[in-house]
């Protein structure tokens, strides 16, 4: 029984420390070019959780468009939920299409 309970916490452990890493390094799926800036933007918006009282972890943010000086993306959070991002070097961040 102790075997079973040591693997169950060391499993936790290592899908906790996991979600740590993720939360500081969103995977950034780019399948479009982008300026450089534009990524480090957005790579630097999307860490952290979602907010204290709701706290979800970014998993990755994936590159919709680019048009102009505007990029469009989306943050993919754990364990379930999407936001929709745009980002503009002049006016900052904005969000598209809210928590679902």
């Amino acid at each position: 029984m102790k075997k079973k309970a040591m693997i169950a916490v060391i499993f936790v452990g290592v899908l906790f420390a996991g979600l740590c890493f993720l939360s500081s390094n969103p995977i950034i799926s780019c399948k479009i070019d982008i300026p450089e800036s534009y990524s480090e933007a957005i790579e630097a918006q999307a860490k952290g959780v979602y907010s204290r009282r709701l706290p979800l972890i970014p998993v990755c943010a994936t590159i919709d468009s680019f048009s102009g000086n505007e990029v469009h993306y989306t943050i993919h959070y754990f364990p379930l939920g999407t936001v929709g991002m745009s980002y503009m070097e002049t006016d900052g961040y904005s969000i598209v299409k809210p928590l679902n």
